[in-house]
């Protein structure tokens, strides 16, 4: 295999070719004119052919070197470009975030900080994908984010997770459901009340499952939803409930447009936050994002969560 050409060979190629003299390439270049001799000679070995001719005074390109020519100006470009690439990733810590999110979670806070991260980088190539109930490691799996905002959901050794914020959910129903007003629910009705949900993945839904089981309680839900505002809306026009974490319908229950109960007696505490690669160091874009996140949690009133 032949080896690659030199850079610097083709730098002081392409200089040459253009000012047709050593003295002068030399002088660009800021090296001595033995220098561009030995480098050109090199040039020639390891290309094995002749490149250059002497013209009088003056230096020409044989037909190998006019060909060379064309690709080493490629070549050159190609290489700056690159640099040009680099010192953008050293100014701004990377040049795209992947985000994977919870549609839920844009109204609270995600729209804000990603408006204000925009505005901090705005050369930075922005890209989020709504989960939709897919689980957020796939997301990962498959190199379609570099972080996932979702609820934790088990332990895999593969990831780490950062805490944003932690609640838990709620039974919700609107005005028009005979619990409407209530302070409490009979919970032997539960199971036969329509219920609404928003698009859980496994786990997640497995949980719930579990969680309502202990005191034999089976949902029957009759539609699921990947937009937790498409559920809202069903809820203020249909005598149904609802499972919906608690930040989710924050604004309407101190409204008194909706109506929420406890799901029971010590409730599984639920904790959203950052899923990444572990062994993959946040870049200076990925935590100033998070950072933003944390600022517009607070000034949501969501007290984050323990790491």
């Amino acid at each position: 295999m032949s080896e690659p050409l030199d850079s610097r060979q083709l730098q002081a190629f392409v200089t040459l070719a253009k000012t047709g003299s050593y003295t002068e390439t030399a002088r660009q270049l800021f090296v001595t004119h033995s220098a561009i001799s030995h480098s050109m000679r090199a040039l020639e070995t390891n290309a094995g052919c002749r490149l250059l001719s002497k013209m009088g005074k003056t230096v020409a390109l044989t037909e190998a070197g006019e060909a060379l020519l064309q690709h080493a100006r490629q070549v050159l470009e190609e290489m700056r470009q690159a640099r040009l690439t680099l010192e953008g990733l050293n100014k701004w810590g990377c040049h795209r975030l992947r985000l994977g999110a919870e549609a839920a979670l844009e109204p609270l806070f995600l729209g804000a900080a990603l408006i204000q991260f925009h505005q901090e980088f705005p050369r930075l190539l922005l890209g989020v994908e709504w989960l939709g109930g897919a689980e957020a490691r796939t997301l990962l799996e498959t190199n379609r984010a570099d972080l996932v905002l979702a609820e934790k959901s088990y332990a895999d050794d593969r990831f780490d997770f950062l805490p944003l914020f932690s609640e838990v959910s709620q039974f919700v129903v609107g005005p028009g459901h005979p619990w409407a007003g209530r302070t409490q629910i009979p919970r032997e009705e539960l199971g036969r009340q329509p219920c609404l949900l928003p698009r859980l993945c496994p786990p997640q839904r497995r949980r719930l499952e579990e969680y309502l089981g202990k005191d034999g309680v089976v949902l029957n839900p009759l539609v699921e939803l990947d937009s937790v505002t498409l559920v809202k809306d069903f809820l203020r026009q249909s005598p149904s409930m609802a499972v919906l974490p608690a930040w989710v319908v924050r604004a309407e229950t101190r409204s008194g447009e909706l109506t929420a109960f406890a799901l029971g007696r010590r409730p599984p505490v639920q904790t959203w936050g950052c899923l990444h690669w572990r062994g993959r160091p946040l870049n200076h874009g990925e935590a100033t994002f998070l950072l933003r996140c944390r600022e517009r949690l607070a000034a949501a009133g969501l007290s984050p969560a323990a790491d």
